[in-house]
């Protein structure tokens, strides 16, 4: 294993492919501008940026910032990607790659596109002003961790898994805002999100639907079209806040979910809405108030409520107590 020092002017993508670079080598990159599309089809390659001064420009002419085609255990560190016609990362039935501390804007399609692909790690990058989404699993991609990354201006999506065979992904501590879609699109069955901010989506801040059994712990959805939008069976939310959103607070289309302990305040089109295909469900301890024009409305069936807060922000002052 060596550590070995590459400059603009070295093609990656040749370097890596040659017998000058051995798996678990780091290629130490220098500051500079790199016009160039890496591939890299070796496991084990860590390619870092200590400066965070190394940025790769596509010129909005290359398609992709750099391509993990069938690897393991790649790191992407530190670098800065930009002006790609198609993706920032895009990792193609790969494993445990992971990515960290990069930061991606002005791509015309997604951030980091993650396709067929398992166990990868989305950590701590900054993804801004993208074509499609911010970060997207797609096509089986499962057990991915996707934490504590910001995600700004994405003209659909901010964080999304598309289908129900998208499973067991782990989106935690993410910071999301701006989306013209949603902030986080959560198909797939048994997806753990916990702890995440998003605001300012033009649909809804957490849009949770296809598949079944996943958990929503603490997150935060602010100034959305919609807080939580659900239609999957089996929903544990506990703890979240959905406040001062334009439509509903949590619109609920599932059945037999578990609503626990979360604070819904101050949206249009009420608070808590049950559809007529929502049905038993539990709705327990949630303090749900403030909301217009009601803060509960069940159209459902065999729905069960227990101690839940209701009513105005500021309960009006009874003037005979005083």
């Amino acid at each position: 294993m060596a550590i070995i020092n590459v400059s603009p002017a070295n093609n990656l993508t040749e370097l890596i492919a040659s017998d000058a670079v051995s798996q678990g080598d780091v290629l130490l990159l220098a500051d500079g501008i790199y016009t160039q599309s890496v591939v890299i089809g070796k496991n084990d390659i860590r390619i870092i940026s200590l400066s965070g001064k190394a940025v790769f420009s596509g010129f909005f002419i290359l398609l992709d910032g750099f391509v993990l085609n069938e690897v393991t255990g790649t790191l992407i560190h530190g670098v800065e990607i930009r002006n790609y016609l198609r993706n920032g990362i895009l990792v193609t039935r790969g494993s445990a790659n992971r990515i960290v501390s990069n930061s991606i804007t002005e791509v015309g399609g997604t951030g980091v596109l993650i396709t067929n692909s398992a166990e990868n790690l989305v950590w701590k990058n900054k993804i801004s002003e993208v074509g499609s989404d911010g970060i997207l699993m797609i096509s089986g991609s499962t057990g991915n961790r996707i934490i504590e990354n910001h995600v700004s201006d994405c003209a659909f999506d901010g964080i999304e898994t598309f289908l129900s065979v998208d499973a067991s992904n782990l989106i935690v501590e993410n910071n999301v805002r701006g989306c013209g879609d949603n902030c986080l699109e959560i198909f797939g069955t048994n997806c753990f999100v916990y702890g995440n901010k998003a605001a300012e989506a033009a649909q809804n801040a957490y849009l949770v639907v296809s598949g079944a059994h996943t958990a929503l712990l603490e997150n935060k959805g602010l100034i959305s079209g919609r807080g939580l939008n659900v239609n999957i069976r089996n929903i544990f939310a506990a703890c979240n806040s959905m406040i001062s959103n334009g439509g509903t607070g949590v619109l609920a289309f599932n059945d037999y979910g578990i609503y626990q302990e979360n604070l819904i305040e101050n949206n249009g089109n009420s608070g808590l809405l049950l559809s007529s295909t929502a049905d038993f469900n539990f709705i327990f301890e949630n303090r749900i108030v403030g909301n217009d024009p009601a803060d509960i409305v069940d159209n459902g069936t065999g729905n069960t409520f227990l101690k839940n807060q209701t009513g105005p922000i500021f309960p009006p002052i009874d003037c005979d107590k005083k």
